[in-house]
């Protein structure tokens, strides 16, 4: 793991920069691709630049960073929602984002054999596959917001085609990007990364953020929620790993950095 010898005051003024960077990539450089399901959406940079703030900053300034930046993306993006309050379940997701980086890429640090992370990543995005497919077979609708949609015969088939396509991409684009980073003298190995985003996915985002949504908005929208958040899942990891990647070998001058167990 990396430790950054950064003062207090330092930490003070990067998060005051890093909040409304955050606010801007989650709310203006972002694709809701499915407008009716709430929040659901693939941003280009902000989840990536929350979980860079916490390894940077540590795990309290992380939870600051992700916090805030959700209030204040809230309050200066979303006008059509002005007079009414933030939902506190969304910005509980990327507060504990923020909080929970800093200690998943410390443990996953320490983790020497690459292998083992390449056969639990396996064996959790198949398990995740085989679920989304089993469901949408052994079911004939899907609750939205009181409302019923039916499962049509071209969702049991693409669907899970689509999943499957973007696992494979997924494990090409991370050994691309092990050689391409390999050459840009990044601190802590791809492989690393893209575990931990793994890890933060599942735990913080997909799971945790599919309950907290579902709370915010209606507990039977939680199977529509969790479904279409598994799509970003896998478009979220090599997206975040690329971006940390990037972002810890561009700054690696900036940032001085010294290794430690």
């Amino acid at each position: 793991m990396l430790r950054y010898n950064l003062t207090i005051v330092q930490k003070i003024c990067l998060a005051g920069i890093f909040i409304p960077l955050v606010a801007i990539f989650q709310k203006i450089f972002a694709v809701n691709y499915i407008p009716i399901v709430p929040f659901v959406r693939i941003s280009f940079g902000g989840p990536a630049l929350i979980i860079f703030a916490s390894i940077l900053l540590g795990p309290w300034f992380g939870l600051m960073v992700g916090a805030f930046s959700d209030l204040v993306g809230f309050f200066m993006f979303d006008p059509k929602m002005f007079g009414s309050l933030p939902f506190f379940q969304i910005t509980a997701i990327y507060a504990l984002l923020g909080f929970s980086s800093y200690f998943v890429f410390k443990l996953i640090h320490k983790i020497a054999n690459t292998k083992l992370m390449v056969y639990i990543e396996c064996g959790t995005f198949l398990a995740l596959l085989i679920g989304a497919t089993l469901f949408l077979i052994f079911n004939d609708s899907i609750a939205l917001y009181g409302v019923e949609y039916q499962i049509e015969l071209i969702h049991r088939i693409l669907v899970p085609i689509i999943l499957f396509i973007l696992l494979l991409v997924l494990f090409l684009i991370t050994l691309f990007f092990n050689r391409f980073f390999k050459k840009r003298s990044v601190n802590i190995s791809v492989f690393h990364i893209s575990f931990s985003c793994f890890i933060l996915e599942l735990f913080v985002m997909l799971i945790f953020g599919s309950i907290m949504k579902a709370w915010a908005f209606s507990t039977t929208t939680f199977l529509a929620i969790f479904l279409s958040q598994l799509l970003v899942f896998f478009f979220n990891i090599p997206l975040n790993t690329f971006l940390i990647s990037y972002i810890m070998s561009s700054t690696r001058k900036l940032f001085k950095a010294i290794e430690y167990a």
